[in-house]
């Protein structure tokens, strides 16, 4: 990767979640780049100082967007993990991607098992809030993964989808609102046996175990006769064909749902204070929240307000920074506090404002999409 070198202008200081919990030069984008060229030239020693400085980024890329020189912090951050040495906590995230079924299943478990969850906190073997963030949302035990494939007679197109850890093994229902909308577009739909994307291997320096499953979901991918990929998830999105642009020098190509609905022959008006929460990697990678509102706004979404801003969810961020993971995430309790409803587009933010507001309504727009379009079908007499 080619580094150009920092004009040191701070702008990324105040976009960068991290620096405005911490408050210290080093752990902002400009601190984080100098030490781990310092790190590189061996004109520093890896300490436990050093490592909570390189693993305290969230990798969201708000410091990219602002960047004058377009600096990519979070991909030099992956290449200064890949050279640490490497904790029981990252073997922790290996092993969770390279087996997420079984992860999950003792997730499921663990649910099942109120006594062992509480001897574990009680332990310290886990950070307090963990579990129960996995635990707010109702899962289903996870299935046996199968190719699946929904066939249409002169279809529009074929795609492929990438569902993504949380949505496969926490939130199947997001999976039911994305095959409805795309068969109700008339597209054939094929689901593979699912992979992790890669993004905790990555995050926690292992690169070679990255490149080995980025190659592995190329190839499948790559063997269908479709028009692109289709994931509900912004993270895996990202990672699929940005990432692996990156690592591999081949990507998967990643069609945004919004392009593919058109079929809103709906009015729906609410009255309720609506608050659309833009991810990270939809803001700052992906870009595709001006579309998904317009989409929402076409159902008749007229008063949704836009917020941005991390949640503090961030994967590995919230399982070593607990404390300023929830700090970053009760800012943004208090933004939505007067929200009737809150709507996103990342699972992960789900799950993360689901543990801090149970009874606030939250829902992935697909969700919102797939409900308003059935509950008119089945009005009008017809099936959606």
């Amino acid at each position: 990767m080619e580094i150009l070198e920092c004009n040191r202008c701070g702008k990324c200081k105040e976009f960068c979640p991290s620096y405005l919990i911490f408050l210290r030069e080093s752990f902002c984008p400009r601190g984080r780049f100098q030490l781990s060229l310092l790190l590189q030239e061996q004109k520093i020693k890896e300490n436990d100082k050093l490592r909570k400085r390189i693993f305290s980024c969230l990798l969201c890329g708000a410091c990219i967007n602002i960047c004058p020189l377009q600096i990519n912090i979070p991909m030099l951050i992956y290449e200064t993990r890949a050279k640490m040495q490497k904790k029981m906590f990252n073997y922790f995230f290996k092993y969770f991607s390279l087996y997420p079924k079984f992860f999950f299943s003792a997730l499921h478990f663990l649910g099942n098992s109120k006594i062992l969850c509480t001897i574990l906190k009680k332990q310290k073997k886990i950070p307090s809030s963990l579990l129960e963030k996995f635990f707010v949302i109702e899962s289903k035990k996870a299935e046996k993964q199968s190719f699946k494939i929904y066939n249409k007679i002169k279809p529009k197109g074929r795609v492929a989808l990438f569902l993504g850890c949380s949505t496969n093994y926490i939130m199947p229902s997001l999976t039911e609102s994305l095959v409805s909308l795309l068969s109700n577009e008339n597209y054939e739909i094929i689901i593979p046996k699912q992979n992790c994307c890669g993004a905790p291997l990555l995050s926690n320096g292992f690169k070679e175990e990255t490149l080995k499953i980025a190659k592995k979901n190329i190839e499948t991918y790559k063997s269908f006769n479709i028009d692109g990929v289709i994931t509900p998830c912004p993270t895996c999105a990202h990672f699929i064909e940005n990432i692996y642009e990156e690592i591999t020098g081949e990507s998967i190509n990643v069609i945004q749902i919004s392009d593919l609905i058109e079929n809103l022959p709906v009015n729906y008006t609410s009255e309720s204070k609506i608050f659309f929460h833009e991810s990270c990697h939809s803001s700052n990678y992906i870009k595709e929240t001006d579309k998904i509102l317009n989409l929402l706004t076409k159902l008749g979404f007229h008063n949704i307000q836009r917020k941005s801003g991390c949640c503090g969810f961030a994967g590995i961020f919230s399982f070593l920074f607990e404390k300023e993971s929830m700090d970053i995430l009760q800012k943004k309790v208090l933004e939505y506090e007067k929200a009737d409803m809150i709507i996103t587009s990342c699972p992960n933010c789900i799950m993360q404002f689901k543990f801090a507001m149970k009874d606030k309504k939250i829902f992935h727009y697909l969700e919102i999409i797939n409900k308003i379009l059935t509950e008119r079908g089945e009005k009008n007499g017809r099936k959606i």
